[in-house]
């Protein structure tokens, strides 16, 4: 018999069906949303996009070095810049910006500008009402502390013209009475200028003899006891390159638990230099600037910035005969100049500033209600047990980022 070999029909429809399954199968991974036709064509994609990233990488690159050459400072634009009357709302960092003749202010992370007409601040120098440096910019924290930007450096005027001011310590023109310890003369203009950090005397030590002198400490050393700067040669490489410092606007105040304060409220007084230095530091604890006790620095230049700009050439020597005669709260007396309060009244004023007289290390700085012969520029020598009325702070602010 013949025996013939062939396929039956249910293995045909059944070879059928596997290969309807593979080629099912196989469109899907070729076609597919995850298939190779689309993981190429997202591959291309990102090719594409890679080179225009890269492109424009360069491109940014070769703007900021243009910049450079053209002197336009690093690729900034001025035009680019924020404007400061703009910063409205708290800052989540640092925020550079400029006024509107181009002059830079940093605006600290957790703060904002205060505008014209709040808490009796002024911005007149345009006439506009938006803040230039020369004012004395106030930013406010959002527990209504305050502080005044103190411009370093070089400053564009509203008349094309540019004023300097350099950051350091200073002596001014002041006479004193030798029998009432009075002012009763000099013209309040610079008399010496210290950068180095050097020794210098004033008119309190020519009057009382002695070869007396004031200094900033910059070492670890703890000869005369007192509080130093946190940091002083920091604070000023900062304040420098960053175009100015932050002053508080008012005399220190207390807040609760113990929390020093920089706004209107009753005067902090009866405290030791030590104990204000401390309090000082520990207002903030940020990574982006710096709370301290004002230094020596700090102060004269403030004055020479507000002499500058104030329309009160001889603040210096200013006593305020009809505002320093009680003790007021912060921010009451009519002291105010760059929209700081107080510098001439109210209270002497604790800073890092040392004396070399033995047992009295400790500086106060400013006039003071219960004092004679205090103004402005002027300087106490107390020991760092003094602790009473007539002496108050004010805290620092300077940026490290």
């Amino acid at each position: 018999m013949k025996k013939q070999s062939g396929i039956t029909l249910v293995a045909l429809v059944v070879t059928i069906v596997v290969l309807l399954i593979l080629a099912g199968i196989t469109i899907i991974y070729v076609f597919g949303e995850n298939g190779i036709f689309k993981l190429a064509q997202d591959a291309k994609d990102q090719t594409e996009q890679a080179k225009k990233d890269e492109q424009e990488y360069f491109n940014n690159v070769n703007d900021t070095i243009n910049k450079y050459l053209d002197g336009n400072g690093g690729g900034s634009n001025p035009t680019d810049k924020v404007d400061v009357s703009t910063i409205t709302d708290i800052t989540t960092k640092n925020t550079s910006a400029e006024d509107s003749l181009g002059n830079p202010i940093t605006i600290p992370e957790g703060f904002k500008v205060v505008p014209d007409g709040q808490d009796g601040v002024e911005y007149t120098y345009i006439g506009d009402k938006k803040p230039t440096v020369q004012d004395g910019i106030v930013i406010e924290d959002n527990e209504g502390n305050q502080f005044v930007w103190i411009p370093v450096g070089n400053i564009k005027n509203k008349d094309n013209t540019t004023t300097n001011i350099q950051l350091a310590r200073y002596t001014f023109d002041i006479t004193i009475n030798s029998d009432t310890h009075e002012i009763s003369g000099g013209t309040g203009a610079i008399k010496q200028t210290i950068i180095d950090g050097s020794s210098l005397t004033d008119v309190w030590v020519e009057l009382n003899g002695g070869g007396y002198e004031y200094l900033e400490e910059t070492s670890n050393s703890t000869t005369y006891e007192n509080a130093k700067a946190k940091n002083i040669e920091g604070f000023k490489t900062k304040a420098k390159s960053n175009g100015g410092y932050y002053l508080a606007r008012y005399e220190a105040s207390k807040g609760e638990g113990e929390k020093v304060k920089s706004k209107s409220a009753a005067i902090w007084n009866n405290i030791t230099q030590p104990e204000a230095a401390t309090k000082a530091r520990e207002m903030y604890n940020s990574n982006s600037f710096e709370s301290d006790l004002v230094n020596s620095y700090a102060w004269d230049t403030a004055i020479v910035f507000i002499q500058t700009y104030s329309g009160d050439n001889d603040y210096s020597k200013e006593v305020g005969p009809t505002f320093s005669t009680i003790l007021k709260n912060t921010g009451t007396t009519t002291d105010k100049r760059c929209n700081i309060y107080d510098m001439a009244s109210n209270t002497a004023e604790w800073t890092t500033e040392t004396s070399n007289l033995a047992g009295h290390p400790c500086v106060g700085r400013g006039g003071s209600y219960g004092g004679s012969g205090g103004c402005t520029a002027g300087r106490g020598r107390n020991a760092t047990s003094i602790n009473n009325g007539y002496v108050s702070f004010r805290s620092l602010l300077y940026l490290i980022k």
